[in-house]
């Protein structure tokens, strides 16, 4: 599903406009943004955890030319499933 879908979805169920549904999509994937921006993880109880996580640098190989390179150390999002939603899959 994509975002035009999603935004269709809710509109749908939720008996309001698509414009409305778009705006509340577009709201909740700012707050998210927001959150995980701030360094503090967004939890939906049921559903999942959107976090900010760590990675290190590390060497990788190209593989084509066999160079050895260096992949700076970041920050990445990261988004863990809850255990409920696992059971209902």
């Amino acid at each position: 599903m994509d975002k035009t879908k999603l935004i269709n979805a809710v509109s749908q169920k939720s008996g309001i406009t698509k414009k409305e549904a778009e705006i509340a999509v577009e709201t909740v994937i700012e707050v998210i943004t927001q959150s995980l921006v701030g360094g503090k993880p967004f939890a939906l109880i049921g559903f999942g955890k959107f976090e900010v996580c760590q990675r290190e640098a590390r060497t990788r190989i190209h593989p084509k030319t066999g160079e050895e390179f260096i992949i700076q150390a970041g920050k990445v999002p990261v988004f863990r499933v809850s255990k409920s939603l696992i059971q209902q899959m």
